[in-house]
């Protein structure tokens, strides 16, 4: 039986430098700032129900505002301060699922999450409709709106350690890896304030 090296791997570092890697290279997320963007690690089954890969969560309400009145009562979404800084935005990503993805998948999972942020940055998601705010009419069509841009992008790091990265799957990460790092935080929910 093959025992895992000891060698280290931290999951939030890694999927947070594709993330900037794509700030910084694909002009349609050139509005997102990846200090203020924090990757996290959540845990799901692999065999559950659903399809549910990522995730990511905004820091405030409709257009960016602080506060929501909700039934006659104020809320606010407690601020999440990562090395000093406020976060506008945290992508979860699910382990084992995204981990079982193909690298070109993996990387679909990624810009429809960052697609979800607001063109002005402001702690809200970017809004397609009155209904459907999220996704608009369709997720196809959603998903369309970035396709391009992210297979320039997986042409652009083939060969590179990030797509190698993106290749391990979860059980690869398992076997290769004895530590495997990653920042986990509970999904910060509303709560009452004073108006």
């Amino acid at each position: 039986m093959n025992r895992p090296s000891p060698e280290k791997i931290d999951l939030t570092e890694n999927l947070s430098r594709i993330i900037r890697e794509i700030t910084e290279s694909v002009p349609g997320f050139s509005h997102i700032d990846p200090s203020k963007t924090l990757v996290c690690l959540s845990t799901n089954r692999a065999g559950s129900g659903g399809c549910t890969f990522a995730k990511v969560v905004p820091s405030r309400f409709k257009g960016g505002a602080e506060k929501i009145l909700h039934y006659g009562r104020w809320f606010r979404i407690p601020p999440v301060i990562y090395n000093g800084i406020e976060q506008k935005y945290i992508i979860y990503f699910y382990m084992p699922r995204f981990f079982n993805l193909p690298p070109e998948e993996k990387l679909r999972v990624i810009f429809h999450e960052l697609y979800h942020i607001s063109p002005d940055f402001n702690g809200d998601i970017r809004r397609l409709g009155e209904v459907k705010a999220a996704h608009g009419h369709s997720k196809k069509h959603y998903d369309s709106q970035f396709e391009n841009e992210k297979d320039l992008f997986h042409e652009k790091i083939k060969g590179t350690t990030m797509y190698r990265f993106l290749e391990y799957s979860s059980s690869d990460l398992m076997n290769k890896f004895s530590d495997i790092v990653a920042l986990r935080l509970k999904v910060p929910k509303p709560v009452q304030v004073k108006r």
